[in-house]
């Protein structure tokens, strides 16, 4: 998905209640499970920055907590002030709809507390409904079909076109290598260095090299 793309889909999403998800899925290359599992203790909202420690995934019929599968995924990431303001709606959206659900309101069992992103009862959102939402959200859009884990690429894509460092995509996305990170998006490596290279044209200047060759003809004379 590029940048248009994205563009559109957050258009569209403006919306819907898990907007702020779908956001910081674009903005900040999150893994769903990862996304799914921060709680408002991973926020700090003052300085800009979540802290990714721990992910949620089906396991059978369960969902299940735990630790992100390498080092790197443990990680701070900084967040952009759109995210910032989006999360600091959401946290006043989700205390009212506490309040609407009143006793209803009963997180699951081996839940963490304060979780962002959870239904309007409380629970822990199951990462496969993402799919179906994001499938209907492309729809809407009218951009095309793509999975919540293509969101994490089109991060990483639009930080390279921007000019971010790949070390520092690397961090951002918790890849375990930077190799990772350029093998997973050398075609928009690429562009970058091209539109690095024509940058360089501008600075040095763009002379002719036919003049140039012209004026190496012949030998030089003085009059």
């Amino acid at each position: 998905m590029d940048g248009a793309e994205a563009r559109l889909l957050l258009k569209t999403a403006r919306s819907h209640r898990l907007f702020t998800l779908w956001l910081l899925l674009v903005s900040t290359g999150l893994r769903r499970g990862e996304a799914l599992a921060l709680t408002w203790e991973d926020i700090d909202l003052k300085n800009g920055q979540l802290r990714v420690r721990r992910n949620v995934q089906r396991i059978r019929r369960e969902l299940i907590f735990g630790t992100p599968k390498t080092t790197r995924s443990v990680r701070n990431v900084s967040l952009p002030k759109t995210c910032v303001q989006a999360l600091t709606r959401h946290q006043a959206q989700q205390e009212r709809e506490r309040k609407v659900a009143g006793k209803k309101w009963q997180p699951a069992p081996g839940q963490p507390n304060g979780l962002i992103f959870t239904t309007t009862t409380g629970r822990v959102t199951d990462p496969r409904s993402l799919n179906r939402m994001l499938t209907i959200l492309g729809r809407d859009a009218g951009v095309r079909r793509v999975r919540v884990h293509d969101l994490r690429h089109t991060c990483a894509s639009l930080l390279l076109a921007q000019g971010v460092d790949a070390r520092t995509i690397m961090e951002t996305l918790g890849h375990s290598t930077i190799t990772m990170t350029l093998d997973t998006h050398t075609h928009v490596m690429n562009t970058t260095l091209k539109a690095a290279a024509d940058r360089m044209d501008d600075a040095l200047g763009t002379d002719d090299p036919k003049e140039d060759s012209q004026d190496e003809q012949g030998p030089d004379t003085e009059d």
